[in-house]
């Protein structure tokens, strides 16, 4: 490791702790002292109960409504348990520039009861952590009306037109991973792009718009309708959203999607 990476490593590390550290104090003055967090699996859900004594095995159930304890509880012993290897990182760092920022950080996450592990914040997440955290996100995509047609791709995703298909399989073809239909809120309201990609460089989204009926004048103007909201929210043709066309005439064409999907291959991270 070079004298400035190591340099920045250790400074990234020991700005990392300070937060931490800071964070548990804030947040111990919210539970009793000593209080720790058990958490126990229950059919398909777990149940949280709060210890306050060291003798203490089962400790006190904690209610839905107060699962705000829980969460506090959860976090302080992650942050403990973070303190700790942050400090170790750093010191050994100091010593030989010997330490991994993924490894560190998602050791400590993986570690923890996976029901405590649902409850906390993480400080930093890999690319792995973030794009699996990011792609099990929750959200309510449009339905399909009961005599819609149904076009399915290669890994089960039911979209709206053939197109679509040949768009999602070439993204997961190259690994570019992808919600379909999320919903986004721009300033004249809620849309669902038909595809939302993962900058994981700059851990921001991307959109993408395939406007596929264009020699029909209504849906056309639709189309341009769309285009604008996307630009007065702030999103540009390269600059956060990307646009694909095509109509009947011009259908789509898959070597040049494939060409395009490999570009933006690099330019997201992959």
């Amino acid at each position: 490791m070079r004298d400035r990476d190591l340099k920045n490593e250790i400074e990234f590390f020991e700005t990392k702790l300070e937060c931490v550290l800071a964070e548990l104090e804030s947040l111990k003055k919210l539970v009793p002292q000593g209080a720790s967090l058990k958490a126990v699996r229950h059919r398909e859900r777990y149940q949280y109960f709060m210890k306050t004594k060291k003798g203490d095995v089962n400790g006190t159930y904690i209610k839905k409504d107060k699962m705000e304890l829980a969460r506090t509880l959860a976090q302080i012993e992650y942050d403990r348990k973070l303190a700790v290897k942050l400090q170790n990182s750093i010191d050994r760092l100091k010593m030989c520039g010997d330490c991994c920022r993924d490894i560190l950080f998602d050791d400590v996450a993986e570690h923890m009861n996976s029901g405590k592990r649902m409850l906390i914040s993480p400080t930093y997440m890999s690319d792995e952590m973030y794009i699996k955290a990011w792609k099990n996100r929750e959200y309510e995509a449009l339905s399909f009306k009961e005599d819609y047609p149904e076009f399915i791709t290669r890994h089960g995703l039911r979209v709206r037109s053939k197109s679509e298909v040949i768009i999602a399989d070439i993204l997961d073809e190259y690994g570019i991973p992808f919600l379909y239909e999320k919903p986004l809120v721009l300033r004249s309201g809620t849309v669902h792009p038909d595809f939302t990609l993962l900058d994981i460089i700059r851990r921001r989204e991307v959109y993408w718009e395939h406007l596929g009926m264009m020699e029909d004048s209504d849906y056309r103007n639709n189309a341009f309708y769309k285009i604008r909201n996307y630009e007065e929210s702030g999103y540009y043709q390269g600059a956060g959203i990307i646009y694909t066309f095509e109509t009947v005439k011009y259908p789509i064409n898959t070597r040049v999607i494939r060409k395009m999907v490999m570009t933006y291959k690099d330019i997201l991270g992959y």
